[in-house]
């Protein structure tokens, strides 16, 4: 038996932000488990700015724990979190891409008649506001990153209070970008003193400023700032397209690249200049595919100065793969939390050794029930402590209490990564065809499934008559790793390193999706009728 009852262990939340709330930073920092291939110091001297990787799969957490890390030194170094999804509302979003059109009375233009091109440069917008940040957050300590009596600090701090003055805003702290009307900024000439920048004024009151050479002047007064011997990090996070609404779901795509541009640009500018000041961002692999599937080439810098996170083992005993390894140490960490020596062996103190008739070990089952992400695995265990709280040891009675949840709540997740696709009566179209299905089965299987089911639900009938092909939707269910291929009794999935969809062999669900579509097994596969 274990030391401590489930519901007295730190499992943690689905997502990382949360967890730090939760939890506070030093717990966290504690929990942390550095996944394979991570290299600390290369995020915190530069090299390293572009984390990438699947939903789950602990980009959130990696940001907060090097947050963590800095904050450890706090005499040298700082740091800024942004959150694109919180921070950055929808007046702000279309107002940077308005910002990105031409020269033109774009501020009468309805949003509906503004052009969705991807040729829409909103890089110069994202530089201003991440220099903004930098500068707001350097105001709150009288030391650090940049020289304070420098003329270059002087002009470029008054400069940005002209800009961003506005009445009319309580809070310009918050502001992404300066109040623009017609392509032009108003500035508060007061706030300038006596600083003389010689803009390029559009008015002859000398009030206005076209946002462009406003922009560049910024950047300019930046680069030539001069630094000092300690380090400033910003942290953007939650890179995330907008859901069912084309147009929106198009912008976004805009904004996330020009956004990932600007953060290239700006740590050039740090590499030149010499500033230690370094912007690291976390990016969705699907947004990531999005962006790059319009043609825009974001690869290189990606490539470059980017990280995959990848959870997957390359050989070795399976008490060495990282995902259990990282839940052995969310249990030892809880038994130090709570004043207990850590156990030595975690599986053999609070698990059964195999699961079902055919004896499948207890690390294969638990890695079975995942898409090899942390998020799968916290999921799953904090569902335990929900409905199994006082439980010391898992058995596996406990395991087949939380199946259904855990299949719903999994599937709840997928429909949201579907919806970029298709609408919210396509998604549930989907999910009725692929219910009752025998697996494994064929790609002729499920579109004979949505024929007989048509005449029956609204929902299937309206997927056929939008023309949406049987065999992309398999392949977009693949890809996601909702279904794998079926081979020689062995599933394949995208997940695992199987990228690419066979339409010529079998099709099964991932495991714990076997009991959420109801699906019946053929009498011949025992392992899959262990997981149903």
């Amino acid at each position: 038996m274990g030391q401590l009852p489930l519901k007295d262990l730190y499992i943690g939340k689905t997502d990382g932000y949360n967890e730090f709330l939760e939890y506070g930073q030093s717990v966290c920092k504690e929990l942390f488990f550095e996944y394979p291939n991570f290299d600390l110091q290369k995020i915190l001297n530069g090299s390293i700015y572009y984390i990438c990787g699947d939903k789950g799969t602990g980009k959130t957490m990696l940001l907060k724990y090097v947050e963590a890390v800095v904050s450890e030194k706090p005499e040298s170094m700082f740091s800024e979190f942004i959150r694109f999804r919180k921070d950055v509302d929808e007046d702000q979003r279309n107002q940077i891409k308005r910002s990105g059109l031409p020269q033109t009375p774009f501020e009468e233009v309805i949003e509906s008649e503004i052009p969705g091109d991807a040729t829409i440069n909103c890089v110069l917008a994202w530089q201003v506001y991440l220099i903004k940040v930098i500068i707001n957050r350097l105001k709150h300590t009288a030391y650090g990153v940049f020289d304070r009596d420098s003329a270059e600090w002087e002009n470029l701090c008054a400069l940005l209070d002209a800009i961003y003055d506005d009445p009319q805003n309580a809070n310009p702290i918050k502001k992404i970008l300066p109040r623009i009307k017609k392509g032009n900024v108003e500035l508060n000439v007061a706030k300038l003193g006596k600083v003389n920048l010689e803009l390029e004024w559009t008015d002859e009151a000398k009030k206005t400023v076209p946002f462009s050479e406003l922009g560049k002047r910024v950047i300019d007064l930046y680069s030539k700032l001069q630094p000092v011997p300690h380090t400033l990090y910003i942290f953007v996070d939650e890179l995330e397209l907008s859901l069912k609404q084309t147009k929106k779901y198009e912008r976004d795509i805009t904004l996330i690249r020009d956004l990932i541009f600007a953060i290239q640009y700006l740590n050039e500018i740090s590499k030149e200049n010499g500033f230690n000041v370094y912007a690291i961002t976390a990016i969705r692999n699907e947004v990531y595919k999005e962006v790059k599937s319009k043609g825009l080439e974001i690869n290189k810098p990606i490539h470059d100065f980017g990280i995959q996170i990848s959870w997957q083992q390359k050989g070795g005993a399976i008490r060495e793969n990282p995902l259990l390894k990282m839940l052995v140490r969310r249990f030892q960490c809880s038994e130090k939390i709570c004043g207990l020596d850590p156990t030595p062996d975690v599986f053999d103190a609070y698990f059964l050794k195999s699961v079902g008739r055919s004896g499948i070990a207890i690390e294969n089952y638990i890695l079975d029930q995942t898409w090899l992400r942390p998020r799968d695995i916290i999921r799953l265990f904090s569902i335990m402590q929900k409905v199994a709280g006082d439980k010391t040891f898992i058995d596996q009675k406990t395991f087949e209490i939380v199946r259904q949840q855990y299949s719903e709540e999994s599937w709840s997740e997928f429909e949201e990564i579907l919806t970029v696709k298709y609408s919210d009566v396509e998604v549930e179209g989907i999910k009725l065809a692929l219910t009752g299905l025998q697996v494994p089965f064929s790609t002729r299987d499920f579109a004979e499934r949505i024929d007989g089911k048509a005449d029956i639900f609204e929902e299937v009938e309206y997927l056929k008559t939008k023309g949406r092909k049987p065999g992309q939707i398999l392949r977009d269910l693949y890809d996601i790793g909702v279904i794998g291929n079926y081979g020689n009794g062995t599933p394949r999935f995208s997940f695992k390193g199987d990228k690419d969809i066979d339409p010529m062999l079998p099709l099964t669900f991932h495991y714990p999706l076997l009991r959420f579509f109801k699906a019946s097994i053929k009498s011949y596969d025992k392992r899959l009728s262990e997981y149903n």
